[in-house]
């Protein structure tokens, strides 16, 4: 089953990835002192902004191209949009970095330079995402991982504590990969000439609604850090980003399933099969949060001046089941549907009552475990929302229901009275043995489409 392989790869590539985070999760903490960490975090923030700046452009490519193969494709036409969009960056960057200069902001003289090898990059790595080229997306990913973890390890090695040199030297990253997705694209486009209408204005209008919407969701994940950020001091944020680092750690496993996902349903929406891999999903997601126990360890042996974070780690990993549907599931079926406006205006009303509902968290008591709590309680609303009222056919039942009470039950039991150890076996065993139980079936149908292939 080409899904499975595709699922595979960029599993695999992420797995690279996560690999290099935790690796430099543990030791850039230990080699930065807490204010250098928080700002290089504080940078690595930022920089999750620059997707913006292309204005919903390489959205509506996405949205154009999902569910083609690569022989689908005009290359006339794309060779087009890729030299309008590359010009199109240069200008905003070039107005950016003259605005940065005036008020000769280093840091945000960087994020200028850094417009142009992330947004082109992006171009680049969500066509090849559209168009089910996880080959060529996951080969991309690998790179640019060793890439930075070289750099950055060399900069270690000749113990470099400051941490703009980091920064450049992601920034370097950046620009490598850039320019081997440039020279494949070459290659993909040879003796090609560039022909077609390609009107910004035209694309901004399809792409600015997804563009909105992926803000909103990155705001919702983001609220929190912004309030930290704010009203509290830079050693605080350094271990709310902390925090944050080592759950995205996880996601990046949860986001590569995303991604193969939209081909998939772009091409066709089976009912059926959403609704077990849906079933599927959750039980993922709730073995997925043994991995806190590990990282408990990891934190206290390793990196005690972060033992701080661990609490707001255990909070935010119980999101995890909720998380893996809404991003696997509803939003691509927002973007394969092409419901632009729809997921804009959902995810904006999310949006909202998150801010609502952390704001009322920090008055409350402020303590950035109450700010975790918030985000939990916003994408168990959200899940709640999408598949009782937008996707009624993906709403669960009292079997999900007890599947997930007892999910969370299990893992405060395990987290507030047993060691690592312990917790990791007695949580891992009792999640797989409810898991058995309720989803008996599910698990069984799901190996014999594995087994036969389809």
């Amino acid at each position: 089953m080409q899904l499975i392989v595709n699922i595979f790869r960029v599993v695999f590539s992420n797995l690279i990835t996560l690999i290099s985070n935790v690796v430099l999760g543990i030791i850039l903490p230990m080699i930065l002192s807490v204010q250098d960490y928080g700002e290089y975090r504080l940078f690595i923030f930022y920089i999750s902004f620059i997707g913006l700046l292309h204005f919903g452009f390489i959205d509506a490519i996405y949205i154009k191209y999902g569910g083609f193969g690569e022989k689908d494709i005009s290359k006339q036409l794309f060779k087009k949009e890729h030299h309008v969009f590359f010009v199109y960056q240069i200008l905003i960057s070039l107005i950016i970095l003259g605005c940065s200069l005036l008020i000769n902001n280093l840091i945000f003289i960087l994020l200028a330079i850094s417009i142009i090898p992330v947004n082109l990059g992006a171009f680049h790595k969500l066509f090849y995402q559209a168009t089910g080229q996880f080959k060529k997306y996951s080969y991309a990913n690998i790179l640019y991982t060793i890439l930075n973890l070289c750099l950055i390890c060399f900069l270690i090695t000749i113990d470099i504590k400051k941490s703009i040199y980091y920064i450049i030297f992601t920034l370097i990253s950046y620009f490598i990969l850039l320019i081997i997705m440039e020279v494949d694209f070459k290659k993909y486009t040879k003796g090609t000439v560039p022909k077609g209408t390609v009107k910004i204005l035209d694309y901004n209008k399809v792409g600015i609604f997804i563009l909105l919407g992926n803000l909103c969701i990155l705001m919702i994940n983001s609220i929190g850090r912004w309030i930290v950020q704010f009203f509290f001091d830079i050693q605080s944020f350094a271990y709310y980003s902390f925090a944050v680092s080592m759950m995205n750690m996880i996601l990046l496993i949860i986001n590569a399933i995303g991604l193969t996902f939209y081909n998939y349903i772009a091409k066709r929406e089976d009912r059926s099969n959403l609704i077990l891999i849906k079933k599927i999903l959750l039980i993922i997601g709730v073995l997925a949060g043994s991995t806190y126990f590990i990282l408990d360890k990891i934190v206290n042996t390793l990196l005690p001046d972060y033992v701080l974070s661990l609490n707001i780690i255990a909070i935010s990993f119980v999101t995890f089941p909720y998380i893996m549907v809404i991003n696997v599931i509803i939003i691509n079926l927002y973007k394969a549907r092409k419901r632009e406006r729809e997921f804009f205006k959902v995810v904006f009303l999310i949006f909202l009552l998150a801010i609502v509902i952390n704001v009322f968290a920090f008055l409350l008591i402020k303590s950035m475990n109450m700010l975790a709590l918030a985000t939990l309680i916003t994408f168990i609303l959200w899940y709640v929302y999408s598949t009782n009222k937008e996707f009624k056919y993906l709403k669960g039942n009292k079997k999900e229901v007890i599947f997930l009470i007892c999910h969370a039950l299990i893992f405060f039991l395990c987290l507030n009275y047993l060691g690592w150890l312990a917790g990791f076996v007695i949580y891992l065993f009792f999640t797989s043995i409810i898991s058995l139980f309720i989803y008996k079936h599910e698990i069984e149908l799901l190996y014999g489409k594995f087994k036969k292939g389809n």
